[in-house]
């Protein structure tokens, strides 16, 4: 299946480029109909009509390059606002905005002040924490509502 997903991201990221948006994840779900979600985000959101573009051009592509046997579902979408955030990209992008970090001994929520290569200051509590992104388990924005 990890072949498949990086096959797929490999058709989407350049169609995602061209459009000005970077992929974020692609899963392949394997049942009566394959289903390949191709998930992209972009600077002021990834709107419908960017969606209905990849998704043209990235079927057009699948069908000619067959990597999937069978039948399959395409499906691209934005990461929805409880998206997680795992790459130091993903912290940069929300730099403001208040974050939950998880690990596997301890759980901060604070606001994201830097981003490093290999890690994240949060402002939590009375200071400031730096979290290394290998100890994250998960990481998600905190919804202000």
């Amino acid at each position: 299946m990890e072949e498949l997903e990086e096959r797929v991201a490999s058709l989407a990221e350049p169609v995602l480029v061209r459009r000005g948006a970077e992929l974020v994840e692609v899963q392949v779900r394997r049942g009566r109909t394959t289903l390949v979600r191709v998930v992209g985000d972009k600077p002021g959101g990834f709107d419908l009509d960017t969606c209905a573009a990849v998704s043209a051009e990235l079927s057009r592509m699948l069908d000619v390059e067959d990597p999937i046997q069978g039948r399959y579902t395409l499906e691209v979408t934005s990461p929805g606002l409880d998206r997680p955030l795992r790459t130091p990209a993903d912290f940069r992008r929300n730099l403001g905005r208040k974050v939950r970090v998880v690990t596997e001994t301890t759980q901060e929520e604070g606001v994201i002040e830097e981003v490093r290569e290999d890690g994240v200051l949060i402002a939590a509590g009375a200071g400031s924490i730096e979290i290394p992104l290998a100890d994250v388990r998960k990481a998600t924005i905190v919804l202000p509502w």
